[in-house]
């Protein structure tokens, strides 16, 4: 097969595309009343954007690895750190600052170790703070499918089998995750499909259902594309 860098620059546009949205579902889990948030792996700043627009006063600094994306955040942000979250000395970076809420937006399942991270940002969390997650889930029909019934692991570009990821975390993987480190989960939210793509009419119906259908075992475990969580640090 013949090497097209057209479909090598339309994947990468994609790829790009998909980390670098507003994120509703993340920013919805933000409480109003924090002031001072971190977003890590900010892209290019869009969520941070948002977040300070909607609330005047409002301060967010961003960590990104990608230095053309924390260029381009930084012209928007408060304060932008371009660093590798693996090889990140968290005291040094925010030596004295800490933060109401740290955002780790499709983040963590990129991470050698997401647990010893985590463990680090609650050193920078006020009393009363949070952190909002987002995760893939692996358990989605679509793995289901790819897995079990078509015997193959995707490598792709975007989404569950995006080939950058390092972890994978089914709904329970990402409460037990925040749990051992030390956090409480107090609010979670899901993003529903019925295959690896987004958008269209079928998905649009899935998540107009009930939240008390949301949480129905086969609904969570399996429709769930996406997870999102809110935990605060355990008293």
């Amino acid at each position: 097969m013949s090497f097209n860098p057209g479909n090598r620059a339309e994947l990468h546009a994609q790829r790009d595309a998909a980390y670098t949205t507003p994120r509703p579902d993340v920013f919805e889990m933000v409480p109003p009343g924090a002031r001072h948030i971190l977003d890590v792996g900010c892209s290019n700043g869009t969520l941070g954007r948002s977040l300070k627009a909607t609330e005047p006063g409002r301060s967010v600094c961003g960590i990104e690895f990608d230095p053309h994306f924390a260029l381009e955040a930084a012209e928007h942000l408060d304060h932008v750190v371009t660093a590798d979250l693996n090889l990140l000395d968290w005291r040094e970076a925010f030596a004295g600052r800490t933060f109401d809420c740290i955002v780790f937006a499709d983040v963590l399942e990129h991470l050698v170790e997401p647990q010893r991270c985590l463990l680090q940002a609650r050193q920078h969390l006020q009393p009363g703070g949070c952190v909002v997650v987002s995760l893939p889930n692996i358990r989605h029909l679509s793995a289901l499918r790819s897995i079990f019934l078509g015997g193959r692991f995707p490598q792709r570009d975007r989404g569950i089998f995006d080939r950058t990821h390092l972890r994978w975390f089914t709904v329970s993987d990402a409460h037990r995750l925040l749990s051992e480190s030390k956090l409480q989960v107090c609010a979670m939210s899901m993003a529903l499909r019925w295959g690896d793509r987004g958008g269209g009419a079928m998905n649009r119906l899935l998540n107009r259902l009930p939240a008390t259908v949301h949480r129905w075992a086969p609904v969570r475990e399996f429709l769930a594309y996406q997870i999102c969580l809110r935990a605060e640090l355990v008293p």
